[in-house]
């Protein structure tokens, strides 16, 4: 059974040099932290920071491929392989038919934002990989001060 996610923030981790991308699990109280290279979650932050209805050149040119193809995307995926790690895939429905895409898992995420799609983590991505805590808040990180 797949767990129904929402991203709830992006911040970057100068000294592993890696965005975290920070999921809250819908209706819930498990949160999921994920290490992302900042190229590829560049994307992500950038939808995220889009005001409705913004421009993004290659979101653009899928939406259109989408509508060439005649394909919705459905729902977007994290899903843990042991030995592999995390990977994303978006699901497609065409012509009656669903098809799940692989991609990047901040690119799932990213078109799930844009398209509204719902997101679902796999329960292994929960379970089977070794979490970090999430990243303190700005106020953690000031009352750390002297």
């Amino acid at each position: 059974m797949m767990i129904r996610m929402r991203v709830r923030e992006i911040r970057s981790c100068p000294e592993h040099r890696q965005a975290i991308i920070v999921l809250d699990e819908v209706g819930g109280r498990r949160p999921l932290a994920i290490a992302a290279d900042p190229d590829e979650s560049c994307r992500l932050a950038r939808e995220r920071s889009r005001r409705p209805g913004g421009p993004h050149p290659i979101y653009e040119f899928l939406e259109g491929v989408l509508r060439a193809f005649d394909a919705t995307p459905t729902r977007a995926v994290l899903d843990y392989t042991p030995g592999a790690g995390l990977g994303g895939s978006v699901s497609v429905l065409r012509a009656g038919r669903e098809v799940a895409v692989p991609c990047y898992p901040s690119d799932a995420l990213a078109l799930a934002e844009r398209t509204q799609i719902p997101i679902y983590v796999s329960p292994e991505a929960l379970t089977d990989v070794q979490h970090t805590p999430s990243p303190p808040t700005w106020a953690d990180e000031m009352d750390e001060l002297p």
